[in-house]
């Protein structure tokens, strides 16, 4: 782990509860970049589920990398996909929900699951139709996620069991491009490894 972001802001809240002792926000400290290749969405719809004006939108992952200071490795290929939920309003609203394996270069397996939401900024309008062949940047886009892991207990990633990590994400070249944060009190101290029982 590192690369902390330096910051010690204070809490608002700390003004709404004077009498509490003193918050601040957390820190961010990066875990990795991954680059995740996306099959073709087309025909992978299944339109207002159910009469509730919602669509199935399911986005295959392909392939991709993952390297960051602490872990690198591939996408297991075809190991998982995004089972999006493409809410029908006037501007594209997806509520993301995907999961899939990296596998690391020293041979563990580690399972991801991610879910969050992609929308256009605040008085952005997309000219073109979504697809996963346009290019969305953090300038156009709200596009985050909520990540867990399974790691096994006695490989040397167990600390990614132990974290609360979150997904900046824009789309490239065909590619879901997700940095991975980790937010936490303590920049710059190793995460713990989780144990349960003895």
């Amino acid at each position: 782990m590192s690369q902390p972001s330096q910051t010690t802001q204070p809490s608002p809240g700390n003004q709404l509860y004077p009498d509490m002792p003193a918050m601040r926000a957390p820190g961010l400290e990066f875990v990795y970049r991954l680059v995740a290749k996306m099959h073709p969405t087309n025909g992978y719809d299944i339109e207002n589920i159910q009469g509730t004006g919602i669509t199935r939108s399911i986005a295959g992952i392909e392939s991709g990398t993952v390297k960051g200071p602490g872990i690198e490795g591939t996408l297991v290929e075809n190991s998982g996909a995004d089972w999006a939920e493409q809410v029908h309003s006037k501007k594209i609203y997806y509520k993301l929900d995907a999961r899939y394996t990296i596998k690391t270069n020293d041979g563990h397996h580690i399972l991801v699951q991610a879910r969050g939401l992609f929308r256009p900024g605040p008085g952005i309008e997309f000219s073109q139709p979504d697809s996963i062949d346009v290019d969305y940047t953090q300038d156009e886009v709200e596009y985050f996620t909520h990540i867990t892991f399974e790691a096994a207990g006695n490989s040397p990633y167990n600390w990614m069991n132990g974290i609360v990590a979150i997904g900046a994400l824009q789309s490239y070249g065909g590619a879901a491009v997700i940095d991975c944060w980790r937010l936490t009190n303590f920049l710059g101290q190793k995460v713990e490894d989780v144990y349960v029982g003895r």
